[in-house]
């Protein structure tokens, strides 16, 4: 233990009083940015999946000493398998999934949603943010309503197409 804080010591030395040198630069780029780097890319999610991990390895270390030190070496490799097939079915889903709404609804009928929905958004913040003046609103008659079945809901909406994934 001794060994390592001292190594430790040694290398945050060489790094803060001679960062010029080649070794200082070295040690700087494996210890200090490659890690930064790696831990930019990671999801926070992952991060916590492995610390959950680690941590249940350490707590059944701590109560059940050898036994759960045998027990959790046995269940780890099971667990990452199952986190890396989960992780990698998902995506397959997701592709999946959105391979299908393309095919249903085509790229031009998705970019004319997501138009849609930005006018929709934008027009409820003017009315928003609009001063408003009191008016009295006639009572809305209480007429015939038609059936509006075969229409679509609002106006960027494609009319449905039944497609198969089989």
């Amino acid at each position: 233990m001794l060994a390592l804080a001292v190594m430790t010591i040694m290398v945050a030395a060489v790094v803060v009083g001679f960062p010029e040198t080649k070794v200082a630069r070295s040690l700087t780029h494996w210890l200090v940015e490659a890690p930064a780097r790696w831990l930019n890319r990671t999801a926070i999610w992952r991060i916590a999946f492995y610390s959950g991990l680690i941590g249940t390895g350490i707590l059944m270390t701590i109560l059940f000493e050898t036994e759960g030190m045998m027990l959790y070496g046995m269940m780890a490799p099971e667990i990452m398998a199952w986190a890396v097939m989960f992780d990698v079915g998902v995506m397959i889903d997701a592709l999946l999934v959105t391979g299908a709404i393309l095919a249903a609804n085509g790229v031009k009928v998705a970019r004319m949603q997501g138009r849609v929905l930005v006018d929709r958004i934008a027009t409820a913040l003017r009315t928003w943010l609009r001063p408003r003046a009191r008016s009295v609103r006639p009572p809305a008659s209480r007429g015939s309503r038609r059936s509006d079945d075969d229409r679509p809901a609002w106006t960027g909406q494609p009319v449905y197409r039944a497609f198969s994934m089989a």
